[in-house]
């Protein structure tokens, strides 16, 4: 009968740790930009995130990936590599892209808290809230936290899929 759980070893290809910071910096920077693309012309944001975000994030986080790969000597990279590089990159650019969103809603667009509200009392569950709630919900530390913690789950998503797709080396079986 075959066995139900299997080891598996893998080989790190690179220094993934020490490359997740450049890769999280260009991530962060890349969403802090697209950001502020879509303030200047006029699109802005009534929520935290976007799917303009999950579409930055998830590119921002495949084109790391290639990066990463093609600086290597042999360009193999295994799943486990290039997840947790991609993870590792999309949590420390969420952050960078947290804090800058703080500043975003206190100084450059102070009309996002007001959005996030009217966007919130349309939903219906929302519908007895009183003014001092949804003000709670839509200060500048709320919205950032929520970005924070967004982005960081929706990277756990896109680096499992661009470390499966993007991966160029399977990790052996080990055997007793």
């Amino acid at each position: 009968m075959k066995k139900i759980v299997r080891k598996y070893q893998s080989v790190m290809h690179g220094n993934y740790r020490k490359e997740s910071l450049r890769y999280g910096l260009f991530v962060g920077v890349m969403l802090i930009i697209v950001l502020l693309l879509r303030y200047l012309l006029g699109y802005k944001p009534s929520s935290p995130t976007t799917i303009a975000d999950n579409i930055t994030l998830l590119v921002m986080l495949v084109t790391s990936l290639l990066m990463y790969r093609n600086k290597l000597e042999d360009k193999k990279i295994t799943f486990k590599e290039g997840f947790l590089l991609a993870f590792y990159s999309g949590i420390i650019g969420s952050i960078l892209y947290g804090i800058f969103m703080y500043l975003y809603v206190n100084a450059i667009d102070t009309e996002m808290s007001l959005r996030c509200a009217n966007t919130l009392r349309q939903i219906p569950d929302y519908a007895d809230y009183s003014p001092q709630q949804f003000a709670t919900m839509t200060k500048a530390s709320t919205i950032a936290l929520q970005s924070i913690i967004y982005n960081i789950v929706m990277s756990i998503l896109w680096a499992f899929v661009a470390g499966l797709i993007l991966r160029t080396e399977k990790s052996n079986i080990v055997s007793k």
